[in-house]
């Protein structure tokens, strides 16, 4: 999630989410709306690992 491409409501459907470095599961996505896009966009920010036992993991 190091770019900044932003992503329309059909490709934000099926987007994947990065596996952690650290334990391999996934990372939990946080999406931001972009303003003035038409249709609507959308870009993906980093919100933790998914597992709790990990060091990548927020809440």
């Amino acid at each position: 999630m190091t770019d900044f491409r932003s992503y329309t409501a059909e490709e934000r459907a099926s987007f994947v989410a990065p596996a952690c470095e650290m334990c391999g599961q996934h990372r939990h996505v946080r999406w931001v709306a972009v303003d003035g896009g038409d249709p609507p966009r959308w870009t993906p920010r980093d919100a933790g690992c998914s597992n709790e036992a990990c060091t990548g993991y927020r809440s």
